[in-house]
């Protein structure tokens, strides 16, 4: 559902007009959060993502809306609403879920909310939460970021350790720059398990799932997948079609982060693996390494990533050589190879009870040369804040 700015902003005036922080009605309560980013890589022939020698302060800057209903015994409905610079400001409703306390350990919601895949899955939106600008990349590149379905979650304590189990279930239909997301069931679970100023967390989940080609140019070689008109040249195989396509094919995803919180130290670390079966997905590893200390209203921080890819050469083993699409096959295989390595050094200002100031400098290099695979640095600023 779209909604235009300008009804985002007669909204948040005639709630603050009843109150700035909760509406009239106190079972009503309204949170708001925005991110003003702004990035360029001072060199137009070296683009890091949306970014070039430009500096572009619309690609990620965002402002979001959360409203949570307490409707008493234990049941409350939590909706948010996002506008973002890169869908040209329109806002858009990407969560809207009803949440049941069953018991002190127990709760359960039903609809649409944030897949629980990362450390930051529910604060990724919000800047204000972590230190950098964006959250590394490497890790922090799903193709799609909501489901539907049904979230059941268990906290406890086992001795002196706080433990939440998440358990979901449900569904994925998700249109992307490069097409439609559709995972027909997803489900898992994550666990996070803590002491003091230490604390682990694991996730998986398994999926049937269609995406889109991810490489540019994949669908003038691959014959047509139902009605519609043919390539104009050469295509590969059906045989060959079927071990490239992501289409009703199993895929899995895992992730192990730590966090480390000591007095005005801080380190967090993520490791995360996704795969698809039977297809020319290369199954990335991602992770990182990022540590800060905080000094007064000011954060430094350095963060090491990593981007580990493993294309998919055996499905040349389904076109004779002599085919006259397998060069041009090699060539897109290939291109899935974007092994990389990232160095972000940053500060984070907090300069306002509710606003921070940040600064990254990052350095991207490729472990080998090859088309779209281009060394490259980029210095990106945002204003994070809540309300």
């Amino acid at each position: 559902m779209k909604i235009k700015e300008s009804c985002i902003c007669l909204t948040l005036t005639t709630l603050y007009a009843a109150n700035p922080v909760h509406a009239a009605d106190d079972r009503i309560h309204i949170n708001g959060f925005g991110s003003i980013v702004a990035a360029t890589t001072f060199d137009d022939e070296k683009p890091y993502f949306l970014y070039d020698d430009d500096l572009n302060f619309k690609n990620e800057s965002l402002l979001g809306l959360q409203v949570r209903g307490d409707m008493g015994d234990n049941l409350s409905a939590t909706a948010q609403i996002i506008a973002r610079g890169s869908e040209d400001h329109n806002a858009e409703f990407e969560w809207a879920y009803v949440t049941y306390a069953i018991d002190n350990t127990w709760t359960a919601k039903v609809g649409r909310f944030r897949t629980p895949f990362f450390e930051y899955s529910d604060t990724i939106d919000v800047g204000y939460a972590y230190h950098w600008v964006r959250p590394p990349q490497s890790v922090y590149v799903p193709l799609f970021n909501n489901l539907d379905g049904l979230n059941v979650t268990y906290a406890s304590q086992i001795r002196e350790f706080d433990s939440t189990l998440n358990f979901f279930y449900g569904s994925v239909r998700e249109d992307i720059p490069i097409g439609q997301v559709d995972l027909k069931f997803v489900y898992g679970g994550s666990w996070r398990i803590g002491i003091d100023w230490i604390s682990m967390r694991f996730s998986y989940f398994r999926s049937k799932l269609s995406i889109p080609a991810i490489v540019p140019g994949l669908d003038t070689i691959l014959p047509p997948d139902g009605p519609g008109a043919p390539p104009p040249g050469p295509t590969v195989s059906e045989e060959a079609a079927d071990a490239i396509r992501a289409n009703d094919d199993r895929g899995t995803f895992g992730s192990v982060s730590l966090k480390v919180e000591y007095d005005n130290f801080f380190a967090v670390a993520e490791v995360t693996k996704s795969e698809i079966e039977d297809s020319i997905f290369p199954d990335p590893l991602g992770y990182y390494l990022s540590v800060g200390y905080t000094i007064d209203k000011f954060t430094p921080h350095i963060t090491y990533e990593v981007f580990d890819t493993s294309p998919k050469r055996e499905i040349l083993d389904e076109v004779p050589e002599s085919d006259p699409v397998y060069t041009t096959l090699e060539g897109m295989i290939e291109s899935t190879h974007q092994d990389n390595k990232v160095i972000t050094v940053g500060v984070r200002y907090d300069f306002h009870h509710s606003a921070s100031l940040k600064f990254d400098f990052s350095k991207l290099n490729y472990d080998e040369d090859g088309p779209n695979r281009i060394n490259t640095k980029i210095f990106s600023t945002a204003i994070s804040f809540v309300f």
